[in-house]
């Protein structure tokens, strides 16, 4: 491991609040855009974020120094972004709203991602409801098996599975259905 990440960990435990702030900002933009993934805004996505950061300051001390410190976090923010969503579903679900939780959640085209593609694909994203969103996260983007989302989710494989194809369909839909647009955004449509 990197000497100045270890003293900044070192540092961080003991309660230093420069160190601290330096982790934060080393690693924020990173682990914002993943809270982006599984969140159905930015606020929400701040939010995950910022209470990600928190357990990660929490459980400092018992990162053992195996393996690369960002995959420690990596899967400290995937697991607490899962129980937010699990927290969300029961809070609709206890409003007795559970259409609301499964209808898609749409981002506003107002091009604040501007021509970034990350930003296009991520627009994409936030049109899948939050199943959908999260099991294609996990499955495509963080390489989960779908066995292994099936245990996390507490879903049937078959479930996770409908899921999962049912995103990637919606997902090469919206790409298809934008091809040209994109290609002329990025210069690249004759």
């Amino acid at each position: 491991m990197n000497q100045d990440i270890q003293k900044m960990i070192e540092k961080c435990i003991q309660g230093d609040a420069n160190s601290q702030r330096a982790l934060y900002d080393k690693y924020k933009a990173r682990f914002y855009a993943l809270c982006l993934r599984y969140s159905s805004n930015a606020d929400e996505a701040q939010d995950i974020l910022i209470e990600g950061f928190f357990k990660v300051f929490n459980s400092l001390e018992n990162y053992r120094g195996e393996g690369e410190f960002e995959g420690w976090m990596h899967r400290i923010f995937v697991n607490h972004a899962i129980t937010c969503i699990h927290r969300k579903r029961k809070d609709v679900l206890s409003q007795n709203n559970e259409r609301e939780f499964d209808e898609a959640i749409l981002v506003d085209n107002n091009d604040r991602y501007s021509s970034d593609l990350k930003g296009i694909l991520l627009r994409y994203l936030n049109c899948l409801n939050p199943k959908e969103r999260t099991i294609f996260n996990m499955v495509a983007i963080e390489e989960y098996t779908v066995v292994e989302v099936a245990k996390e989710l507490n879903l049937k494989k078959t479930v996770v599975k409908t899921y999962y194809y049912r995103a990637r369909a919606r997902m090469r839909t919206m790409l298809e259905e934008n091809e040209k647009e994109l290609l002329r955004e990025y210069n690249l449509y004759k």
